[in-house]
């Protein structure tokens, strides 16, 4: 049944293609209007042609019956429109449009001249995007070029977004929008999908990796949509970022450049006093880009490296143990390298062979090693190293007619995460409180490959009913492999405690079984879209998108005879266990939208907007896999004592001998029947896809050569995926651990899809755009929002279920952000570049351990907020002008003020007269918010 739904959605994106017209935007831009002649009657048969000026490559529209005109498909740049009619004299006007941006603009035509007129403009010359119902932000290529920029993640620059907020942490470079997490965002460049179906981080290879998605350098610019997207956009109910590439022009031009920061230029810890332990980063690249035919093809290539050479300090612990054992352990301490390398490289070749037919085609690697998961009371012998890898292949053919535009993609993605120990043959060894010696004990192999096909099509506006329609309509067919190896504990460990005196391990840690847990998904999206001008003042988006997905959930799984017979009395067996029948594929993501704009006054300067749609995405492929991997893969636990005698908690131990220190050691005893029990968890047959309902209100202005806007948005979203215990007491407390022990398993977790969220928010912008010819520009983003939630995240297990969790507010949402960034040119050839950052402080939860009692009794959610701050990174860029070449030597300081951030605070609250002295305090920074200082040369040709 299943395979025929499919085979019929695929036959009916195949019709719709033959069909259909299409928009697509995640690439493009637009520039649309109406040609009328001097006494104000619409001019039909007027020819638009607009011109790359860096590439020559040309787009023509005519206008249609009614004076109208599209010309859609353009690459983000500067184009010179020109106007041809009979009996009038042609003339040209330079427009620059930034991706996503639809430009409305008017002609006039005299009897000597066309005239362009209604088109708002701001800074020097540059066309602004007015009757727009999304709250979305441009990153231009100025900005990513010349703001301070500490590891050139060009996805930093989305926090210059209102709503946006970029990860702090390290080891996760993400970005979320709203109150869901980073895994609801999604990132598309030159209209490629890189979603990450698999884990965490949304975007693929960004989670648990110091490293960065693409190439700064390649990156031209990018949109960040916050709230009320178009339905072109899949798999996203939060933030998007859509960037388009760089492309090579009608003149060879490039630059090379290389940044060196080290501990000496980053201040000390604030809270701990020490000197920053030994560190260097070195980031270097180069992109060259140029003409193959001049006016027809053109390519581009980039690379980036980034190589860190840093230092982890290694202790032993104070725990109280035997002179002899501490003294065996006297020359584990020390300062260890813990390296860090990332190659980025990018290929482009854009081809027009003639005014109707443009084909790209791009290519990607991300290739990145880190070695960590050492320091402290870890022993470098029991580092990982983690290979990281993403490559890409693309194709993408634009066609061009009098009355419609075909844009059709292809592209082949692949994403390997590989944590792996280093030394992978000696056993692990923990003394707790002292030292974790041996090998790293887990490998893991996580991948995911991705064929993508898409095909849009635009149709030139036309009258019907009452005004003008630009109607579009859409269709993508991707398919999906994934596997995961979780090799949990394949290497034993075997952990020691002073109860047994240091003298034998009291417990050994050994992965048993099959640790692979393969899938595949086909997912399908249609999405049809009209932009309806209902009059010249007042237009209506109206959108519809459907998708599918095969297999977001394990819907052939049958529930095991074993988990059936024993786990039926916890619970409801027609929720969650299935023959295999019980569960559907993914098929009613249906997402309406709606927009509407209004020009109060008639002149573009004044706009009124809103919108109100839903947004599907989909629950990660590891976040279901373990109700068949817990199974099928467990971790042996076996208890060592010196005479075999059971605990005091009744377990049973085996007596200790030294031959059991190895695998082979371990092999003898699981041929006796001595293993560990599995986890068993249960999926909600009727799980459904998570998604959000987002509104918007708004007013936007233009005005001394800026745009501002004022608008309210509202996100609420719904079906957030986590478990709760399965076997909790009749109470609800938790839980009856002998009774599921004795069934032979170690826990029941049962999933339901009940996890919400809340967010509303009041968004203030202010822009004005840094162009050639301008001497400044900037933008303000200031966010006031409220974030809540409902239930914990993954795991729910705080209280019995997620209805019993209070409404809180969410962590790592704070209620005033003011983002503030400006470029100004000097004089000297001296380019400034600033960012402002004020945020009111992060909440965080207090552990109230006086009241005593259950879990609901001892836990207060988001209570507590940190210290405000407010940061200042700065950049100086001065550049020597020889001959056809510029040298610039760069300086850039960040948190030039040293207001470090604080995440992470002291939150628990003890029994008097046992008061917690510490409470409320900072346990740390964020990493890297110290001040620190970072210096520079690029060569510019």
């Amino acid at each position: 049944m299943r395979r025929r739904f499919t085979q019929f959605l695929i036959f009916t994106f195949f019709l719709v293609l033959a069909a259909s017209p299409v928009l697509a935007q995640t690439t493009t831009a637009s520039i649309r209007g109406t040609v009328h002649d001097e006494s104000g009657n619409v001019f039909p048969g007027a020819v638009i042609t607009a011109t790359n000026t860096a590439t020559g490559f040309t787009a023509s529209a005519t206008a249609a019956g009614d004076g109208r005109f599209l010309l859609a498909g353009l690459v983000p740049g500067t184009y010179r429109i020109e106007v041809v009619a009979p009996s009038y004299k042609a003339s040209a006007r330079d427009v620059t449009v930034l991706v996503g941006q639809t430009i409305d603009t008017n002609f006039r035509l005299n009897p000597d001249m066309v005239l362009m007129e209604e088109i708002t403009v701001v800074g020097s010359g540059t066309a602004v995007e007015m009757e727009s119902t999304e709250v979305a932000t441009n990153i231009t290529r100025q900005q990513i070029e010349n703001l301070p920029q500490g590891n050139r993640n060009f996805m930093n620059f989305a926090a210059l977004a209102p709503g946006v907020t970029v990860s702090d942490d390290e080891l996760s470079k993400t970005f979320k929008g709203g109150a869901q997490t980073a895994n609801a965002v999604n990132v598309f460049v030159d209209g490629v999908s890189f979603k990450n179906d698999v884990i965490q981080g949304g975007v693929v290879g960004q989670d648990s990796s110091r490293g960065n998605p693409f190439p700064q350098n390649a990156v031209q610019e990018f949109r960040v949509l916050t709230q009320n997207y178009s339905a072109e956009y899949q798999k996203s109910s939060s933030a998007i970022i859509t960037a388009v590439t760089k492309s090579g022009t009608n003149k060879f031009a490039g630059d090379v450049f290389a940044f060196f920061q080290d501990n000496k230029l980053v201040d000390d810890n604030p809270l701990s006093g020490a000197e920053q332990p030994f560190f260097e980063r070195l980031q270097a690249g180069l992109s060259i880009g140029g003409p193959i035919m001049r006016d027809r093809m053109h390519f581009f290539g980039s690379y980036e490296g980034n190589d860190q050479s840093r230092e982890e300090i290694v202790r032993l612990g104070g725990a109280p143990v035997p002179a002899a054992l501490r003294a065996q352990f006297a020359s584990v301490p020390g300062n260890y390298p813990s390296d860090f390398k990332s190659t980025l490289l990018f290929g482009k070749v854009s081809y027009q062979p003639a005014s109707a037919h443009l084909f790209d085609f791009s290519a990607f690697v991300r290739d990145e090693t880190d070695t960590r998961g050492f320091g402290g009371e870890t022993s470098f012998e029991s580092a990982e190293r983690i290979d990281n890898n993403v490559m890409q292949a693309g194709l993408r053919h634009q066609l061009t007619s009098n009355s419609w535009l075909n844009e059709a993609a292809l592209s082949y993605q692949t994403y390997e995460w590989n944590p792996q120990p280093l030394n992978p043959d000696l056993i692990g060894r923990n003394y707790f409180g002292l030292i974790r010696v041996g090998g790293r004990d887990t490998v893991q192999d996580i991948s995911q490959k991705r064929l993508a096909f898409r095909d849009d099509i635009t149709l030139t506006p036309f009258n019907f009913l009452m005004g003008s329609h630009g109607v579009k309509v859409g269709a993508n067919v991707d398919k999906l492999d994934y596997e995961i190896v979780k090799n949990f504990v394949g290497n034993p460990v075997y952990n020691f405690r002073s109860d047994e005196k240091w003298a034998f391990p009291f417990e050994a840690l050994y992965g048993l079984g099959d640790p692979t847990v393969a899938g595949d998904n086909t997912a399908i999206g249609l999405y049809a879209q009209d932009d309806w001008a209902v009059t010249n003042r007042f237009t209506a988006n109206l959108g519809l998108r459907y998708d599918y997905e095969s297999d977001m959930f394990p819907q052939d799984w049958v529930t095991p005879a074993d988990v059936r017979t024993k786990l039926a009395p916890f619970v409801d067996a027609s929720r969650y266990f299935t023959d295999g029948n019980d569960r559907k594929a993914i098929s009613n993501m249906i997402a309406p939208r709606l927009g509407l704009t209004y020009d109060l006054f008639g002149s573009s300067k004044t706009v009124l907007f809103g919108g109100w749609g839903r947004y599907y995405d989909r629950v990660l492929f590891n976040n279901t896999l373990d109700e068949r991997f817990r199974l099928q893969y467990t971790v042996g636990r076996f208890n060592f004592s010196e005479n075999g005698a059971p605990r005091g908690n009744g377990e049973p131990t085996v007596a200790w001998r030294p031959e059991y220190m190895t695998e082979a050691g371990l092999q003898q005893l699981l041929a006796r029947g001595i293993t560990g029990r599995p986890e068993a968890f249960l999926i909600e047959n009727d799980t459904q896809a998570p998604y959000s309902d987002q509104t918007t209100i708004g007013v936007r202005q233009s005005f001394g050569g800026m745009v501002g806007s004022l608008s309210f948005g509202r996100t609420q979203s719904y079906n957030g995926l986590t478990f709760n215990w399965g076997h909790e007491n009749a109470d609800g407390t938790c839980c009856q651990w002998d009774r599921i022990n004795k069934l032979g398993y170690a826990a029941l977790l049962v999933s339901n899809d009940d996890l919400r969220t809340w967010y509303d928010a009041v968004y203030l912008t202010l822009d004005r755009p840094f162009t050639s010819g301008a001497r400044w520009g900037g933008s303000v983003a200031y966010t006031y929002s409220k974030a809540e939630a409902q239930g914990g995240d993954l795991f729910s297990l705080d209280f019995p279920s997620v209805a019993d969790y209070p409404r809180r507010p969410l962590l790592g949402i704070q209620d005033h952000r003011l983002v503030a960034n400006a470029l100004v040119r000097l004089p000297f050839n001296i380019t400034f570049g600033t960012i402002m950052n004020y945020g009111s402080g992060y909440p965080y939860d207090i552990v109230d351990r006086s009241a005593g009692g259950g879990r609901a009794e001892r836990i207060r959610r988001g209570e507590g907020t940190g210290d405000s701050y407010m940061t200042f990174d700065l950049r100086l860029d001065y550049e020597i002008p020889i001959g056809p070449v510029g040298v610039g030597l760069v300086a850039e300081a960040f948190n030039v003020t040293n207001d470090e951030v604080y995440n992470d605070f002291n939150r628990e609250i003890f029994t008097l007269p046992n008061v917690n002295p510490n409470f409320g305090k900072p346990n740390s920074i964020v990493a890297g918010s110290q001040r620190r200082f970072q210096y520079g040369v690029r060569l510019r040709f």
